[in-house]
């Protein structure tokens, strides 16, 4: 346990000394984002993982931002013997934001891990991604210096900087690091599996520029923390499922826990591999200060259904209303009869 501590505290350390300097889209079924959460879980848990994620933020405003993810991954090499094996994955990114002018920025990365059993029921997995972001900017944009003090509007007549329709792409390089746990059930029936995962990973590590006017505007490491537990309650059909996320770009910060609940319907076969776990699960976490997010998934033999909303509680409810934000993601395991059966 000392050597697991030291290889997190070298991480840790040999990462912050980049120097933090735009800020990220981010989900709330995070905890669920295989690529998005941490490389280190890239092929990790199923030998083929696929997902897709639509967000779409703010509701009732006149242009809401929308975020989609493309995730597939999976497990290319194991060691017979030692459990070791090396993941592989792509990850796909799009996000569009703006009314009159419109920013798109588009990352498309390739993620590679690696894992090494501690132990029977301990593994630690660490992994890289890399690839480019493009973002563009087309439409028109109101500056600041086109405002005119004594009629109080924006004065169209009023030259502002030459920025109609721009396009840059940089590369973009991240890594991750993580500690699983995970224990069988006692007996066949009695359902009391234990499992846990801590982890952090940084993204935007060669901080690219993303200015459109030749100045230097490095986008912030975005940099997160994760924990979470699944425990099975004993002699019952109901798993546990809290988390916890801490996550921080430049001055921005955020904090998210809670829990998910999941309903057994159906069990695994634990020997043939024909009979495939079906669970009904329900979660609700806090993000601090910004919002209450409501979950309910679904997953049903090689797939799985989750859709979440986001009730929003700070300043911006002047703005957004009543509504807030809805996202969906559609995951297809076609590898699942393969995996262990030691949690849901």
């Amino acid at each position: 346990m000392r050597k697991l501590f030291l290889i997190f505290s070298l991480f840790f350390t040999f990462t912050f000394n980049f120097n933090l300097n735009c800020q990220d889209y981010h989900l709330s079924q995070i905890l669920d984002a295989c690529s998005f959460l941490n490389p280190a879980n890239v092929g990790l848990n199923q030998p083929l993982y696929t997902s897709l994620t639509y967000r779409q933020q703010w509701l009732n405003i006149s242009s809401p931002y929308k975020t989609a993810i493309l995730d597939v991954n999976g497990r290319i090499f194991t060691q017979s013997g030692t459990g070791s094996s090396l993941g592989l994955g792509l990850i796909v990114i799009h996000d569009n934001s703006g009314i009159n002018a419109k920013l798109n920025t588009l990352n498309a990365q390739i993620a590679l891990m690696g894992k090494v059993l501690l132990s029977e029921n301990q593994n630690l997995s660490a992994g890289i991604i890399g690839g480019v972001m493009q973002r563009k900017i087309n439409g028109d944009i109101k500056w600041s210096g086109q405002y005119n003090p004594i009629t109080l509007e924006y004065d169209e007549t009023i030259p502002g900087e030459e920025l109609k329709k721009e396009s840059k792409i940089n590369p973009d390089i991240g890594a991750g690091i993580q500690w699983s746990y995970g224990r069988g059930a006692s007996t066949i029936s009695s359902q009391d599996q234990l499992g846990a995962q801590i982890g952090i990973s940084f993204y935007h590590l060669n901080k690219p520029d993303i200015s459109f006017l030749n100045k230097d505007d490095n986008r912030y490491i975005r940099g997160l923390i994760h924990g979470s537990l699944i425990m099975g309650i004993i002699n019952t059909p109901l798993q546990i499922n809290p988390g916890l996320i801490y996550q921080f770009q430049g001055p921005s910060k955020m904090l998210l826990f809670g829990s998910k609940i999941k309903y057994l319907l159906q069990e695994a076969s634990k020997y043939t591999g024909f009979l495939f776990s079906r669970t009904l699960n329900f979660g609700a976490y806090y993000r601090l200060n910004e919002a209450l997010i409501l979950l309910l998934q679904i997953e049903w033999d090689r797939f799985a259904f989750g859709i979440s909303y986001d009730a929003t509680i700070s300043h911006l409810t002047t703005k957004a209303g009543s509504q807030g934000t809805i996202e969906v993601n559609l995951k297809y395991l076609p590898g699942k009869e393969y995996t262990s059966s030691k949690l849901l």
